[in-house]
């Protein structure tokens, strides 16, 4: 058994699905859909073999990574393209999430890892389970984010839960409130999105007055500008 074969696995089982499903550009093991606003993003993730090690599985286990990147707010780091189409990684999006197994594995009993062993035992047991945890979950976990009312009401009004969706900042952390702030914008909700940007700064003058690096200041000057 090798990642060459789960691939060819994933390739004819899962990729017809993502596609009915917009996932029309697709680069190994990421698959990229896209809106007017946002970019819905998900990735097979393997491991290498120190991490196989470490979580106790092979190297050809493989987990199912969510991911939606909006594309109004302004970009921290630089977002790879391709024919002039955005292709951010799964990590450099803005709202994380993703799917769990659906059957028992008792020598691997964590959720958000198909395990496939080095006989091959498990090969299409885990792909097909993997193919409707998509269909029954997966797919429905972007809906949450299919207007920019719902966006809003996320980083208004959720937690974040690592078993849900995450990566968008605690309450009143600079990550949160530069989400809050260019979305409440795109609402029209100016007066939020200037209180958000200015806890921005303040968060900004803060750090720049323990840390005294000029990348504050640089921060300042930039959010100064939106405002």
């Amino acid at each position: 058994m090798d990642s060459k074969t789960v691939n060819k696995e994933l390739n004819s089982i899962i990729r017809p699905i993502l596609k009915q499903n917009g996932f029309d550009k697709f680069s190994g093991r990421t698959y990229w859909r896209y809106h007017s606003y946002r970019v819905d993003i998900l990735n097979f993730q393997s491991f290498n073999s120190y991490n196989a090690d470490v979580l106790g599985c092979t190297t050809f286990s493989f987990a199912v990574n969510l991911s939606v990147y909006l594309t109004y707010l302004p970009e921290k780091t630089k977002i790879k393209e391709k024919d002039g189409i955005l292709r951010p990684d799964e990590a450099q999006g803005h709202f994380r999430g993703s799917v769990k197994k659906g059957f028992e594995q008792p020598e691997f009993p964590r959720k958000d890892i198909w395990l496939i062993d080095n006989n091959g035992e498990y090969i299409q047991t885990a792909i097909n389970d993997c193919k409707n945890q998509i269909k029954k979950t997966g797919l429905d976990w972007y809906n949450k984010f299919d207007t920019k009312e719902k966006i809003f009401a996320i980083l208004t009004e959720d937690e974040m839960d690592i078993d849900g969706t995450w990566g968008f900042g605690n309450f009143d952390s600079p990550n949160r409130n530069e989400l809050i702030a260019y979305t409440a914008n795109e609402l029209g909700q100016t007066d939020i999105a200037i209180q958000k940007l200015q806890r921005l700064i303040d968060f900004n003058k803060e750090q720049y007055e323990i840390m005294k690096y000029d990348y504050y200041l640089e921060q300042i000057k930039s959010i100064n500008k939106e405002i």
